[in-house]
């Protein structure tokens, strides 16, 4: 199913109604982003520092880091600088993650096209592309 178009304020790292945050969760991270500091900034989000968000890197995402922080989310740039959400999506399933996997981008020519294909690839893997405004 496709997700909906948000608008560039509903992505926000600190707007975490929109991508599945869940108050009552007892999770150690609700928000486990992936990519650079900079790289978030520079698409117009904060980076907040509550104690339910992480940012890693793709090569710090292992068993034991989704084991230890056990994310309700995982958000990534569809295209980072070192990675493609196609990269994470495979690794997040060959994991095992059973949480939400979202890749934003402020527009993509065909997201249907990129959602088909790691669906393909990683079957059950709860993941949409949000497209901001």
């Amino acid at each position: 199913m496709r997700e909906a178009k948000l608008a560039r304020q509903d992505m926000d790292l600190g707007r975490r109604e929109n991508i599945g945050y869940d108050t009552s969760s007892d999770s150690t991270v609700a928000i486990l982003a992936v990519g650079s500091a900079d790289e978030w900034r520079a698409m117009g989000n904060t980076l907040d520092d509550d104690g339910r968000f992480a940012l890693v890197t793709l090569e710090e995402v292992s068993e034991e880091l989704l084991t230890r922080l056990c994310p309700t989310v995982v958000l990534s740039p569809v295209l980072a600088l070192r990675f493609e959400c196609i990269d994470l999506a495979q690794r997040l399933y060959a994991l095992g993650f059973t949480g939400r996997y979202r890749a934003v981008s402020d527009e993509l020519p065909d997201p249907e096209m990129v959602e088909r294909e790691i669906k393909q690839l990683c079957p059950g893997l709860d993941f949409a592309i949000l497209i901001g405004s």
